[in-house]
């Protein structure tokens, strides 16, 4: 990423857009500058109130989580934040697990995102919206994780930390077993077996 690109730069290099005008939502466009794309996550363009008590806190988050986050495989490792309300983050082109269809991926790639799942753990975070299959990229037989838009850092709370990020990643931790069993059920183990058991139990909506 450029680190001297402005934000009028990222708008006036608007390539097309993605999302826009929606509430308590970024305007998602992709942009080009000197023939490099990056996707951009704008709130810029909101009215005051909308910009400032909801784009404001959403964008810090995220690039927060993004520089926390920095060095682990499977995650965009090209971002900057141009304003306080507007976040660029590189363009990666792949295909989004949402549009694989089952046995075209080999169990190589479930392996990938349990370890990037693991490694997001390890320092504390939690994604939580991997059932989304758009947020999971296939980028040349390489997976990257993207959106952490709604990604929590309970791992930061004094002595509670890894208890909640036990308890809060469960959620990512089903998210891989939906992956699991759609696309490697060989990679299921007993205890992934057991814990799809108590998820039936208590949320009794099918995958």
């Amino acid at each position: 990423m450029d680190r001297d690109i402005t934000y009028q730069e990222a708008r006036s290099g608007l390539e097309r857009v993605i999302a826009e005008k929606k509430f308590a939502k970024a305007d998602v466009f992709v942009s080009v500058r000197s023939g490099t794309r990056f996707i951009v996550k704008d709130f810029g363009q909101k009215g005051f109130w909308e910009r400032n008590l909801i784009g404001r806190i959403v964008i810090s988050r995220e690039y927060r989580a993004y520089r926390s986050l920095a060095g682990i495989a499977g995650i965009p490792s090209r971002f900057l934040r141009l304003s306080p309300f507007a976040l660029a983050i590189e363009y990666l082109e792949g295909r989004d697990l949402g549009a694989v269809a089952q046995g075209d991926i080999s169990p190589q790639v479930v392996r990938q995102l349990e370890k990037i799942i693991d490694d997001l753990h390890a320092r504390g975070w939690v994604h939580l919206d991997l059932q989304r299959r758009s947020n999971i990229l296939l980028v040349n037989d390489r997976v990257v994780v993207v959106d952490l838009a709604s990604a929590f850092h309970p791992g930061g709370v004094p002595l509670l930390g890894r208890l909640l990020v036990l308890l809060l990643g469960f959620a990512d931790r089903l998210s891989l077993l939906k992956m699991k069993r759609i696309f490697a059920p060989d990679l299921l183990t007993p205890a992934d077996q057991r814990m799809l058991r108590i998820r039936n139990l208590f949320m009794p909506t099918k995958w």
